[in-house]
């Protein structure tokens, strides 16, 4: 008989750690687009066990616990293919530990349990922090979409809150948005929104019963008031366009038919002055749910980025040699030292003609792919990355492109990418959650960018982006020996070693910017954003672009300043508008 690729997906709280199985087969249903296809199909069989936390708890028992929910999840013992684990608390970029955590849940952060049941399963584990896991399981389901800043708000035990920007977790300085330690003379933000603590009204912690019994409702009023409080705080904090909630209070909600909306927005209706819109919330019914879909898809991910990986040896890493080893640096001049990095650069530049062919067929794919309405999706780290990012900037602005349809993941985060650069191994990290954030699909296209091509954040990214039927590019130095299976094709920009041995953002930078450059705006060129030499969808930002565009219209139509000033100001500055009217 042949075994089914089994994943097992775990969420562990406060009260209950639960668990769910799902199949590769079982997850590409969810992901066919199907909407007759419900989450609650897919993942039909979730079972619970009572989290085991207390003081006298030793990793034993925390293990003795998952394997008694792994055996009511899987009766039939067919062998696990990987692990995922969702736990709040925060859990380091690698997804390998836990760092800090809720008093309760201590324990979790001592001793090498993850490696116990990587030994006890004969598989991978990988850990997400559960509102991660929650973002990522409503990506999966496309509720996160489009140029938009969303809150999630994953209420429970405690309060778990992420921010999800136009595709990408959004953590300036690297740190989770920790909304629920936020302190008040009524206790921390997490005390105030715990659905746990509401339980508690009760004499048995039925949190239904507090929900629906009359009895209740002042305690109910007080609640939703401070919850909507929260939710205030939060879109003015992180200046969000929504917030989304979810988690044990949703299945509460829903189990006694109490329409949560409607209890919050009477107080949202006054809009703060701090804020140039009402609060907006959205009712995610997946409810608990979504922390396993997020722990399945992660493991599912990471699972195929493994398989794939296919990283080089350090002394095959031709950029990591020095471009002459006998240029004695230290000793020259100043103007010296300027020549040799321009004749190398120019050799750099003469040998990137050998892509141009590779070039100019990614370009005709990127048109494509965009004018079809689907993603262009950059993935580098370090200098690589913040290249990307720049291209994937100026794109919109220059040639009117939604700033949705180009983005750029770079390893360690993207919120300070442009001041700080990456410093705990994040290049050797899976991309994988980032990557689900991004409900990547067979309409998008992805590229990656190593110059050494062995950033494994990268190649992981390639690789479940083929897996879900994007089109995959790789950008590096040189065609392997051994060309890799993590992604469709390659383009290499030759650059060679650098003249200061592995510093890459010389060399091979210059020539990932030109490979760049080249590929999109040859793609604006086909997708008609180009008139003769002319841009015709930037973006009047500026003085010096609303010059620009009314010199446009100058040479295009002959028109005087002062009437393409006014044709401008009447389609708000777009000047692709004007040119629509004018034909």
């Amino acid at each position: 008989m042949k075994m089914k690729n089994l994943f097992l997906g775990i969420d562990i709280g406060g009260t209950w750690i639960k668990g769910a199985a799902i199949s590769i087969d079982d997850y590409w249903r969810l992901k066919s687009n199907n909407p007759s296809v419900r989450l609650d199909q897919i993942i039909a069989k979730v079972e619970k066990t009572a989290s085991p936390f207390s003081e006298k708890t030793s990793i034993e028992d925390f293990i003795k616990a998952i394997s008694l929910l792994a055996e009511k999840v899987n009766p039939e013992n067919i062998p696990f293919s990987g692990i995922g684990i969702s736990s709040s608390g925060i859990i380091n970029y690698h997804g390998t530990r836990i760092e800090k955590s809720m008093e309760n849940l201590n324990l979790l952060k001592k001793g090498d349990w993850k490696g116990l049941l990587e030994s006890h399963y004969t598989c991978p584990v990988t850990i997400i922090n559960d509102n991660d896991a929650a973002s990522i399981g409503m990506a999966e389901l496309s509720y996160l979409q489009g140029f938009s800043t969303i809150g999630v708000m994953t209420i429970g035990t405690g309060l778990g809150f992420s921010v999800w920007r136009n595709g990408r977790r959004w953590r300036p300085g690297g740190r989770f948005p920790l909304l629920g330690s936020i302190y008040t003379p009524e206790g921390s933000f997490n005390d105030i929104a715990s659905a746990s603590k509401l339980s508690g009204l009760h004499k048995d912690r039925d949190l239904a019963e507090v929900l629906s019994n009359p009895a209740y409702a002042a305690e109910r009023e007080k609640y939703f008031k401070n919850l909507a409080g929260l939710i205030t705080t939060a879109t003015i904090i992180y200046s969000l366009d929504e917030v989304c909630l979810s988690g044990g209070l949703i299945d509460a909600t829903l189990s006694v038919n109490l329409d949560i909306k409607g209890e919050i927005l009477p107080y949202l209706a006054k809009t703060p002055p701090e804020l140039d819109h009402p609060c907006k919330i959205s009712i995610i019914k997946e409810g608990n749910l979504l922390q396993l879909l997020g722990a399945l898809s992660l493991i599912i991910g990471e699972y195929v980025a493994q398989k794939y990986k296919q990283l080089p040896e350090y002394n095959e890493i031709t950029t990591e040699s020095p471009y002459n080893q006998h240029l004695l640096l230290h000793q020259f001049k100043a103007e010296k030292i300027v020549h040799v990095l321009f004749d190398a650069e120019n050799e750099a530049g003469e040998d990137l003609k050998n892509s141009i062919t590779k070039i100019a067929r990614t370009a005709e794919r990127i048109a494509s792919t965009l004018g079809n309405g689907g993603r262009l999706i950059y993935v580098g780290s370090g200098t690589s990355g913040r290249i990307a990012a720049m291209d994937a900037l100026e794109i919109p602005c220059t040639y009117g492109l939604p700033k949705d349809k180009i983005i750029t993941l770079i390893a360690g985060g993207v919120a300070d990418a442009a001041i700080d650069i990456e410093s705990n191994f994040e290049e050797d990290a899976s991309s994988i959650p980032e990557m689900l954030l991004l409900n990547i699909s067979d309409r998008d296209m992805v590229i990656g960018i190593s110059a050494s091509g062995s950033a494994y954040f990268v190649q992981s990214a390639l690789s479940y982006a083929k897996f879900r039927g994007a089109y995959t590019v790789m950008i590096q130095n040189s065609i392997p020996i051994h060309p890799p299976t993590f992604c469709h094709t390659i383009i290499p920009f030759y650059s060679g070693s650098e003249v200061v041995a592995g510093s890459t953002r010389m060399k091979a930078g210059t020539a990932t910017k030109k490979i760049l450059n080249f590929m999109t705006t040859t793609a604006m060129i086909l997708n008609g954003e180009v008139i003769g030499p002319y841009m015709t969808g930037l973006a009047c930002i500026n003085n010096k672009l609303i010059s620009r565009a009314q010199s446009i219209l100058k040479e295009l139509y002959n028109l005087p300043e002062e009437e393409s000033l006014k044709l401008l100001k009447e389609n708000q500055y777009e000047l692709k508008k004007v040119l629509g009217k004018l034909g």
